[in-house]
């Protein structure tokens, strides 16, 4: 590693491993909020020894900026806070993305009457089965497209263009920034419509019915007539689905590309 010299790593271990947390605050920051690697599920262990590898990758690269002097004083304090922005801004793409596929998921079990069949997980609390069902599809396509390589290739490359987060606080991207949510909210919603429309006229024709039969058992006939329309739906509505969110989730790493690599 032409970055690294053994023997001054092995003369002043202080310095090197100083330098080692420097470059693997963004990364390490990315891991923490990343969706599904940010949850306690994976151990903290494995997340500062992935990002403790990719560091040593980058100082053998010389890429990363100077470390400040002092990291304690207040000036390093700022310089650790702008890395640490850097990286949450990439995890917080990914996170809009599978926010996207968490709003498909319950808007269709709330259709289907699945509100009530919900998984505890560790990372996110209690979500709804179609929820995680969604969110396993998009890291599917996420490992499938290569979307982990394209998040380390940006978060290398944004050393380059972006040494320090004051570029963040820049008017355009931080509406760019602000403006995942409503994309991520509308794209859950477009990605679920298909099956979640139909889902939705089912239910104002069984409303219909009820008004016009009161002695209609809506839990008898009404709940196995969602939960029916529902099982038979989702299969011929999911590779409709997993492109869609494929799509959103394409979409916001560029976004996120384009706030951090300003192209």
């Amino acid at each position: 590693m032409a970055g690294v010299d053994p023997a001054s790593v092995a003369g002043e271990p202080e310095r090197f491993l100083l330098d080692l947390a420097w470059a693997s605050l963004r990364t390490g920051a990315a891991l923490a909020l990343m969706p599904g690697l940010g949850g306690v599920s994976i151990p903290v262990q494995v997340r500062i020894g992935l990002a403790a590898t990719v560091g040593v990758f980058l100082l053998a690269g010389g890429t990363t900026p100077p470390r400040p002097a002092d990291l304690l004083s207040l000036s390093g304090a700022l310089a650790v806070a702008g890395e640490l922005a850097i990286g949450l801004t990439l995890a917080l793409a990914l996170h809009a993305a599978f926010g996207a596929a968490a709003i498909a998921g319950e808007w269709i079990a709330q259709g289907m009457g699945l509100t009530f069949a919900l998984a505890v997980s560790p990372d996110s609390g209690q979500s709804s089965v179609l929820s995680l069902l969604f969110a396993l599809l998009l890291w599917m396509v996420f490992l499938a497209a290569g979307g982990h390589l394209l998040l380390l290739s940006v978060l290398v490359e944004s050393y380059a263009t972006m040494p320090s987060a004051a570029a963040l606080l820049e008017p355009a991207r931080l509406s760019a920034v602000i403006a995942w949510g409503g994309f991520a909210i509308a794209s859950g919603l477009i990605a679920a419509l298909p099956l979640g429309g139909a889902l939705l006229l089912l239910n104002i024709v069984l409303a219909v019915a009820a008004k016009s039969a009161p002695q209609l058992n809506l839990f008898a006939v009404g709940f196995p007539l969602m939960l029916l329309v529902g099982l038979v739906g989702l299969p011929l509505a999911l590779p409709g689905m997993g492109q869609a969110l494929g799509s959103t989730l394409l979409e916001l790493q560029r976004d996120a590309a384009g706030v951090i690599l300003g192209r």
